[in-house]
Protein backbone atom coordinates (compact mmCIF):
# COMPACT_ATOMS: atom_id res chain seq x y z
CA UNK A 1 0.00 0.00 0.00
CA UNK A 2 2.96 2.43 0.92
CA UNK A 3 4.27 1.58 -2.11
CA UNK A 4 1.18 2.39 -4.21
CA UNK A 5 1.11 5.92 -2.60
CA UNK A 6 4.60 6.74 -3.16
CA UNK A 7 4.72 5.46 -6.63
CA UNK A 8 1.29 8.10 -7.11
CA UNK A 9 3.34 10.91 -5.61
CA UNK A 10 5.95 10.33 -8.23
CA UNK A 11 3.50 10.01 -11.02
CA UNK A 12 1.57 13.61 -9.79
CA UNK A 13 5.42 15.23 -9.31
CA UNK A 14 6.56 14.18 -12.43
CA UNK A 15 3.41 15.20 -14.69
CA UNK A 16 3.24 18.60 -12.69
CA UNK A 17 7.28 19.44 -13.75
CA UNK A 18 5.92 18.41 -17.26
CA UNK A 19 3.23 21.12 -17.14
CA UNK A 20 5.81 23.99 -15.57
CA UNK A 21 7.89 22.92 -18.31
CA UNK A 22 5.51 23.34 -20.47
CA UNK A 23 4.24 26.39 -19.63
CA UNK A 24 7.97 27.50 -19.05
CA UNK A 25 8.98 26.68 -22.30
CA UNK A 26 5.50 28.67 -24.15
CA UNK A 27 6.39 31.77 -21.78
CA UNK A 28 10.00 31.57 -22.86
CA UNK A 29 8.80 31.14 -26.62
CA UNK A 30 6.01 34.25 -25.87
CA UNK A 31 8.61 36.36 -24.39
CA UNK A 32 10.98 35.70 -27.08
CA UNK A 33 8.39 36.93 -29.82
CA UNK A 34 7.62 39.77 -27.77
CA UNK A 35 11.31 40.67 -28.00
CA UNK A 36 12.06 40.04 -31.59
CA UNK A 37 8.53 42.48 -32.34
CA UNK A 38 10.04 44.68 -30.36
CA UNK A 39 13.37 44.88 -31.79
CA UNK A 40 11.62 44.84 -35.43
CA UNK A 41 9.58 47.65 -34.57
CA UNK A 42 12.53 49.60 -32.96
CA UNK A 43 14.35 48.85 -36.74
CA UNK A 44 11.47 49.72 -38.43
CA UNK A 45 11.24 53.11 -36.48
CA UNK A 46 15.28 54.23 -37.74
CA UNK A 47 15.01 52.98 -41.46
CA UNK A 48 12.05 55.39 -41.29
CA UNK A 49 14.28 57.64 -39.84
CA UNK A 50 17.22 57.39 -42.39
CA UNK A 51 14.48 57.26 -45.12
CA UNK A 52 13.87 60.76 -43.54
CA UNK A 53 17.43 61.60 -43.83
CA UNK A 54 17.77 60.77 -47.46
CA UNK A 55 14.95 63.46 -47.65
CA UNK A 56 16.24 66.12 -46.16
CA UNK A 57 19.89 65.37 -48.17
CA UNK A 58 17.51 65.98 -51.43
CA UNK A 59 15.73 69.08 -50.13
CA UNK A 60 18.67 70.37 -49.56
CA UNK A 61 20.45 69.76 -53.16
CA UNK A 62 17.04 71.52 -54.25
CA UNK A 63 17.74 74.15 -52.35
CA UNK A 64 21.39 74.47 -53.95
CA UNK A 65 20.61 74.47 -56.96
CA UNK A 66 21.77 76.99 -59.41
CA UNK A 67 21.08 75.95 -62.96
CA UNK A 68 16.64 76.39 -62.86
CA UNK A 69 16.77 76.61 -66.35
CA UNK A 70 17.45 73.09 -67.39
CA UNK A 71 16.91 69.88 -65.56
CA UNK A 72 18.29 66.35 -66.67
CA UNK A 73 17.75 62.62 -66.17
CA UNK A 74 21.25 63.10 -63.85
CA UNK A 75 21.01 66.40 -62.87
CA UNK A 76 16.90 66.68 -62.18
CA UNK A 77 16.08 69.63 -59.54
CA UNK A 78 19.93 69.72 -58.85
CA UNK A 79 23.23 71.15 -60.08
CA UNK A 80 25.82 68.40 -59.53
CA UNK A 81 29.22 69.64 -58.36
CA UNK A 82 32.12 68.55 -61.21
CA UNK A 83 33.87 66.07 -58.80
CA UNK A 84 30.49 64.10 -57.45
CA UNK A 85 29.27 61.01 -58.36
CA UNK A 86 25.22 61.02 -58.64
CA UNK A 87 25.42 57.79 -56.47
CA UNK A 88 27.51 59.15 -53.75
CA UNK A 89 25.37 62.76 -53.30
CA UNK A 90 22.26 60.45 -52.86
CA UNK A 91 23.56 57.70 -50.80
CA UNK A 92 24.69 57.84 -47.45
CA UNK A 93 25.96 55.64 -44.01
CA UNK A 94 24.49 56.34 -40.81
CA UNK A 95 25.38 55.06 -37.22
CA UNK A 96 24.43 51.53 -38.03
CA UNK A 97 21.95 52.32 -41.25
CA UNK A 98 22.36 54.06 -44.60
CA UNK A 99 19.89 55.68 -46.96
CA UNK A 100 19.51 55.64 -50.85
CA UNK A 101 17.18 58.19 -52.96
CA UNK A 102 16.74 56.50 -55.64
CA UNK A 103 14.25 55.20 -58.33
CA UNK A 104 12.93 52.91 -61.42
CA UNK A 105 12.29 54.21 -64.34
CA UNK A 106 11.35 51.34 -67.61
CA UNK A 107 13.93 48.82 -65.31
CA UNK A 108 16.44 51.12 -65.15
CA UNK A 109 17.64 52.72 -62.12
CA UNK A 110 18.52 56.19 -61.22
CA UNK A 111 20.13 57.66 -58.25
CA UNK A 112 18.46 61.27 -56.99
CA UNK A 113 15.12 62.55 -57.74
CA UNK A 114 12.37 62.17 -60.51
CA UNK A 115 10.53 65.07 -61.73
CA UNK A 116 6.58 65.13 -62.33
CA UNK A 117 7.20 67.34 -65.08
CA UNK A 118 7.99 64.13 -67.44
CA UNK A 119 4.61 62.66 -67.41
CA UNK A 120 1.37 63.81 -68.78
CA UNK A 121 -0.57 65.68 -66.17
CA UNK A 122 -4.25 63.95 -66.40
CA UNK A 123 -5.31 67.54 -64.95
CA UNK A 124 -4.26 69.27 -67.92
CA UNK A 125 -4.30 67.24 -70.81
CA UNK A 126 -6.32 67.78 -73.90
CA UNK A 127 -8.43 65.20 -74.85
CA UNK A 128 -6.11 64.40 -78.21
CA UNK A 129 -2.91 63.84 -75.86
CA UNK A 130 -5.17 61.51 -73.76
CA UNK A 131 -6.15 59.61 -76.22
CA UNK A 132 -3.45 59.23 -78.27
CA UNK A 133 -1.53 57.95 -74.51
CA UNK A 134 -4.53 56.02 -73.72
CA UNK A 135 -4.04 54.06 -76.79
CA UNK A 136 -6.30 52.51 -79.65
CA UNK A 137 -9.96 51.55 -78.20
CA UNK A 138 -9.65 53.81 -75.12
CA UNK A 139 -11.49 57.26 -77.20
CA UNK A 140 -13.99 56.58 -74.64
CA UNK A 141 -11.87 56.12 -71.34
CA UNK A 142 -10.28 59.70 -72.48
CA UNK A 143 -13.36 61.41 -73.07
CA UNK A 144 -14.45 59.99 -69.60
CA UNK A 145 -11.73 61.50 -68.13
CA UNK A 146 -12.09 64.80 -69.65
CA UNK A 147 -16.39 64.69 -68.05
CA UNK A 148 -14.44 63.65 -64.75
CA UNK A 149 -12.39 66.24 -64.37
CA UNK A 150 -14.63 68.82 -66.27
CA UNK A 151 -17.57 70.55 -66.20
CA UNK A 152 -18.68 70.21 -69.96
CA UNK A 153 -19.33 67.01 -71.87
CA UNK A 154 -16.07 66.28 -73.80
CA UNK A 155 -16.70 65.69 -77.51
CA UNK A 156 -17.19 61.92 -77.91
CA UNK A 157 -19.29 61.05 -75.23
CA UNK A 158 -17.52 59.21 -72.18
CA UNK A 159 -19.26 58.48 -68.98
CA UNK A 160 -21.40 61.21 -67.47
CA UNK A 161 -23.17 61.81 -63.83
CA UNK A 162 -25.88 58.87 -64.82
CA UNK A 163 -23.66 56.71 -65.98
CA UNK A 164 -21.84 56.77 -62.03
CA UNK A 165 -25.44 57.09 -60.49
CA UNK A 166 -26.77 53.78 -62.30
CA UNK A 167 -24.02 51.52 -60.68
CA UNK A 168 -24.22 48.60 -58.56
CA UNK A 169 -22.45 50.30 -55.87
CA UNK A 170 -23.22 54.16 -57.34
CA UNK A 171 -21.32 57.22 -56.76
CA UNK A 172 -20.36 60.99 -58.32
CA UNK A 173 -18.75 62.41 -60.92
CA UNK A 174 -16.32 64.29 -59.08
CA UNK A 175 -16.22 67.31 -62.14
CA UNK A 176 -12.57 68.66 -60.61
CA UNK A 177 -9.29 67.76 -61.09
CA UNK A 178 -7.61 64.44 -59.64
CA UNK A 179 -5.93 64.86 -56.49
CA UNK A 180 -4.43 62.07 -56.74
CA UNK A 181 -3.72 59.56 -59.72
CA UNK A 182 -5.03 56.59 -58.64
CA UNK A 183 -8.41 58.23 -58.64
CA UNK A 184 -8.53 57.25 -62.21
CA UNK A 185 -9.54 54.14 -60.84
CA UNK A 186 -12.57 55.61 -60.03
CA UNK A 187 -13.33 56.62 -64.18
CA UNK A 188 -16.05 54.51 -65.65
CA UNK A 189 -14.61 52.07 -68.08
CA UNK A 190 -10.57 51.77 -66.74
CA UNK A 191 -9.29 48.39 -66.09
CA UNK A 192 -7.02 47.83 -63.11
CA UNK A 193 -4.57 46.26 -65.91
CA UNK A 194 -5.10 49.95 -67.54
CA UNK A 195 -3.90 51.77 -64.86
CA UNK A 196 -0.87 49.15 -64.21
CA UNK A 197 0.28 50.34 -67.86
CA UNK A 198 -0.36 53.92 -67.64
CA UNK A 199 0.69 54.63 -63.65
CA UNK A 200 4.52 55.59 -64.14
CA UNK A 201 3.65 58.10 -66.72
CA UNK A 202 0.68 60.16 -65.52
CA UNK A 203 0.99 62.73 -62.77
CA UNK A 204 -1.79 65.05 -61.26
CA UNK A 205 1.48 68.09 -60.09
CA UNK A 206 2.36 70.66 -62.65
CA UNK A 207 1.27 73.51 -64.00
CA UNK A 208 -2.56 74.14 -63.03
CA UNK A 209 -3.94 75.53 -66.84
CA UNK A 210 -1.93 73.73 -69.17
CA UNK A 211 0.58 70.67 -69.93
CA UNK A 212 4.13 71.30 -69.85
CA UNK A 213 6.64 68.59 -70.28
CA UNK A 214 10.01 68.86 -69.64
CA UNK A 215 12.06 67.48 -73.12
CA UNK A 216 14.87 66.22 -71.43
CA UNK A 217 13.90 63.60 -69.16
CA UNK A 218 10.30 62.61 -70.69
CA UNK A 219 10.29 59.40 -72.06
CA UNK A 220 9.58 58.18 -75.19
CA UNK A 221 5.80 56.97 -74.66
CA UNK A 222 5.17 60.56 -73.26
CA UNK A 223 6.90 62.26 -76.10
CA UNK A 224 5.40 59.94 -78.92
CA UNK A 225 1.46 60.67 -77.10
CA UNK A 226 2.42 64.50 -77.35
CA UNK A 227 2.28 64.24 -81.30
CA UNK A 228 6.86 64.26 -81.61
CA UNK A 229 7.14 61.60 -84.22
CA UNK A 230 9.11 58.47 -83.80
CA UNK A 231 12.04 59.90 -85.91
CA UNK A 232 12.15 62.99 -84.12
CA UNK A 233 11.82 61.57 -80.14
CA UNK A 234 14.75 58.83 -81.40
CA UNK A 235 17.19 62.23 -82.27
CA UNK A 236 16.36 63.60 -78.92
CA UNK A 237 16.64 60.48 -77.03
CA UNK A 238 20.38 59.96 -78.93
CA UNK A 239 21.05 63.77 -77.94
CA UNK A 240 19.97 63.73 -74.25
CA UNK A 241 21.71 60.02 -73.86
CA UNK A 242 25.33 60.84 -75.19
CA UNK A 243 27.67 58.96 -76.63
CA UNK A 244 27.38 55.62 -74.64
CA UNK A 245 23.55 55.77 -75.14
CA UNK A 246 22.94 55.37 -71.24
CA UNK A 247 20.82 57.36 -69.58
CA UNK A 248 22.19 59.66 -66.08
CA UNK A 249 25.72 59.42 -67.16
CA UNK A 250 28.18 62.14 -67.16
CA UNK A 251 28.02 62.18 -71.23
CA UNK A 252 24.66 63.32 -71.28
CA UNK A 253 23.19 66.14 -73.77
CA UNK A 254 20.89 68.16 -73.42
CA UNK A 255 18.25 70.36 -75.39
CA UNK A 256 18.73 73.61 -74.28
CA UNK A 257 16.38 75.69 -76.79
CA UNK A 258 13.17 74.37 -78.58
CA UNK A 259 11.76 77.92 -79.76
CA UNK A 260 10.36 77.97 -83.45
CA UNK A 261 13.51 79.93 -83.87
CA UNK A 262 15.87 77.43 -82.54
CA UNK A 263 14.33 74.53 -83.89
CA UNK A 264 13.95 76.25 -87.46
CA UNK A 265 16.97 73.95 -88.79
CA UNK A 266 15.07 70.82 -87.22
CA UNK A 267 13.74 68.38 -89.88
CA UNK A 268 10.57 68.29 -88.51
CA UNK A 269 6.59 68.62 -89.85
CA UNK A 270 4.06 70.94 -88.94
CA UNK A 271 2.17 69.12 -86.41
CA UNK A 272 5.49 67.91 -84.54
CA UNK A 273 6.49 72.01 -84.35
CA UNK A 274 2.89 72.67 -82.88
CA UNK A 275 3.25 69.61 -80.40
CA UNK A 276 6.54 70.90 -79.14
CA UNK A 277 4.14 73.62 -77.45
CA UNK A 278 3.44 70.83 -74.70
CA UNK A 279 7.17 70.98 -73.50
CA UNK A 280 9.54 72.70 -71.70
CA UNK A 281 13.71 72.41 -70.45
CA UNK A 282 12.90 72.58 -66.90
CA UNK A 283 10.69 71.40 -63.70
CA UNK A 284 9.16 72.16 -61.04
CA UNK A 285 7.96 69.21 -58.99
CA UNK A 286 10.00 66.20 -57.83
CA UNK A 287 9.22 63.18 -56.31
CA UNK A 288 11.87 62.05 -53.77
CA UNK A 289 12.04 58.49 -53.29
CA UNK A 290 14.00 57.57 -50.30
CA UNK A 291 14.75 54.22 -48.95
CA UNK A 292 16.36 53.48 -45.46
CA UNK A 293 18.09 49.98 -44.67
CA UNK A 294 19.59 48.67 -40.86
CA UNK A 295 22.46 46.78 -41.71
CA UNK A 296 22.43 43.83 -39.74
CA UNK A 297 18.62 43.16 -39.77
CA UNK A 298 18.20 44.08 -43.81
CA UNK A 299 14.66 45.59 -42.27
CA UNK A 300 13.83 48.87 -44.40
CA UNK A 301 11.41 52.00 -44.67
CA UNK A 302 10.52 53.96 -47.48
CA UNK A 303 9.11 57.67 -48.18
CA UNK A 304 7.74 58.86 -51.27
CA UNK A 305 7.10 62.46 -51.29
CA UNK A 306 6.18 65.71 -54.07
CA UNK A 307 7.95 68.73 -53.26
CA UNK A 308 6.93 72.26 -54.82
CA UNK A 309 10.50 73.30 -55.64
CA UNK A 310 9.12 77.20 -56.97
CA UNK A 311 6.63 77.35 -53.93
CA UNK A 312 8.98 75.49 -51.20
CA UNK A 313 5.91 73.45 -50.26
CA UNK A 314 5.39 69.65 -49.82
CA UNK A 315 2.66 68.40 -52.11
CA UNK A 316 2.48 64.90 -51.05
CA UNK A 317 4.25 62.23 -48.25
CA UNK A 318 3.93 58.76 -47.88
CA UNK A 319 5.73 56.78 -45.40
CA UNK A 320 5.47 52.85 -46.24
Amino acid sequence: MRFNKSGTILITTLWILTILSVLAIGIGFRVSIEARLSKYNIDRLKAVYFAKAGIVKAEEMLSKDSNPEYDTIRECGITLPADKDIRGVFTGKLADGAFEVSYTEEGLVHYGMMDEDRKININTADQTVLTSFLGKGNEDIAASIMNWRGTARAPGGGAWDDDYESLTMPYKCKHANCSVREEFLLVKGRTPELFESIKDYVTVYGDDTKLKININTATSRVMLACGLGESLVASIMNIRNGEDKIAGTKDDGLVQDITPEATGKWDITSAERNALNYFTTKSNYFRIESKGTIDKSRIGGRIVCVIDKGAKKLKYYREY
